[in-house]
């Protein structure tokens, strides 16, 4: 396939499906992994495209984003990882608040997994399809809203005004970014306030992001770091974040 061919191949399935990973982008033009690198190089020097690890994505006009086939794909073994880690924070009958990153959702498939009786009150409609098993051992309440197509996500008051009737054991969130000097911040107002009543409902909460979402801001700031008693991650921090934490009281596990 010439190089034009190519181009534009990549541009009609972007528009078609928002975001794709390099693997397939790589099966469906026929070419090596290196040359699909290459011509995504050049179509985003062209304003065409956002790249960003492991794939491109089209972004939406208001919106930094990432769409949610894309987000699934970034990551996954780290995903995992963090999520045994966070297993261990959490006990039989918890009652569990995860947000709609895949973090979190990453974090669901062990609870699924495990057998423990759990409630998980989420906002995360890839979440609510994990658990339609009739017999689960999961006690699911799916927070309703608003769906954001970008994230599948139900987000905006009706969102929060349920989410505030609540009080969890544990809170999971995956923030976008986190700076020091200006704590938690998102893409999405709506999505931020769905986070930030997360955090404020819950006895133990918890930051649980892969290394690359530290020391930068997204556009929207939702909450400083005080509310949160943990920060799980995939990376050892910088020494600086170590002697945050330590000063805040906030656990660092990784």
């Amino acid at each position: 396939m010439l190089k034009i061919e190519r181009f534009a191949k990549i541009e009609a399935e972007l528009k078609q499906k928002g975001s794709l990973d390099i693997p397939s982008l790589s099966q469906l033009l026929g070419c090596s992994e290196e040359t699909v690198r290459r011509d995504l190089r050049e179509l985003e020097a062209v304003g065409k495209l956002n790249r960003i690890r492991g794939g491109a994505y089209l972004s939406d006009k208001y919106d930094k984003t990432y769409a949610s086939p894309l987000r699934r794909t970034l990551y996954q073994e780290e995903k995992n990882q963090m999520s045994l880690k966070a297993m261990e924070f959490i006990h039989d009958r918890d009652v569990i608040f995860l947000d709609s990153s895949t973090t979190c959702l990453a974090l669901a498939r062990q609870l699924l997994g495990s057998k423990l009786s759990l409630t998980i009150v989420t906002n995360s409609m890839m979440i609510c399809s994990l658990c339609t098993e009739p017999n689960s051992h999961i006690n699911l309440i799916c927070l309703g809203g608003s769906l954001r197509t970008r994230t599948l996500s139900f987000v905006g008051y009706h969102t929060t005004d349920i989410l505030s009737t609540y009080y969890a054991d544990c809170a999971f969130i995956s923030s976008p970014k986190v700076t020091l000097a200006e704590g938690l911040s998102d893409n999405y107002l709506n999505e931020a306030r769905v986070r930030e009543a997360m955090l404020k409902h819950a006895r133990q909460r918890f930051l649980i992001m892969d290394h690359t979402k530290f020391d930068e801001s997204a556009n929207i700031r939702f909450n400083g770091l005080e509310l949160v008693n943990a920060i799980i991650t995939d990376v050892q921090p910088s020494a600086e974040w170590a002697a945050f934490c330590q000063s805040k009281n906030i656990r660092l596990v990784y």
